[in-house]
């Protein structure tokens, strides 16, 4: 993986380069467990049938091979820096870990939420969906076809685009935590 420091690559060439960019993160873990393999695959299954380029990404200890072949609408790997993905993406998919929620939140991309293993995952899936910048799902059977449904949701229906732009105008009104720390810990004392 590229040092944080290093600019990211261009995306590579796939798909039709006029449809939506939806990416896909599971986080860096979740493909090493072996047991969420079928969330990966429910997430290729359901672009593969989508006018769309999803770039889904596997984790370092993940192997975008065995997800060979992916259809044309699809482009595995290891990683890619998700602040390079997220200002050219129309939506995301991912487990609700926090990086990647607060950054599409951030971003104003809307999302699809399906929780995997962790706490948090399931709060912040529930929250994304309750204030509508996106739609949170539950892993499992099935996952497919209701993931195809709710990425055409957040792609087509604007209520969750408006309500995650605004939600990022609101983020970029914030403070940065440098001018927060201070009087945080002075607080704290």
């Amino acid at each position: 993986m590229p040092s944080p420091r290093t600019p990211a690559p261009a995306l590579p060439e796939w798909g039709d380069p006029a449809a939506p960019l939806v990416y896909v993160s599971f986080g860096t873990v979740a493909a090493a467990q072996g047991v969420f393999d079928g969330a990966y695959r429910a997430a290729i299954e359901a672009m593969a049938g989508m006018e769309v380029r999803a770039l889904v990404t596997v984790g370092a200890h993940g192997d975008p091979e065995a997800w060979a072949p992916w259809p044309r609408t699809v482009h595995v790997e290891r990683w890619w820096p998700q602040e390079a993905v997220m200002p050219g993406a129309a939506a995301t998919v991912g487990h609700g870990g926090f990086g990647t929620t607060m950054l599409a939140l951030g971003g104003g991309v809307p999302q699809v939420v399906v929780p995997l293993f962790a706490a948090d995952q399931w709060v912040n899936a529930g929250r994304v969906a309750e204030v509508d910048a996106g739609v949170a799902l539950k892993a499992g059977e099935g996952l497919t076809g209701r993931l195809e449904d709710a990425v055409q949701a957040v792609l087509h229906e604007p209520r969750y685009r408006v309500t995650a732009r605004e939600l990022a105008k609101e983020m970029a009104r914030l403070p940065p935590p440098s001018e927060v720390v201070g009087p945080l810990l002075a607080h704290a004392r």
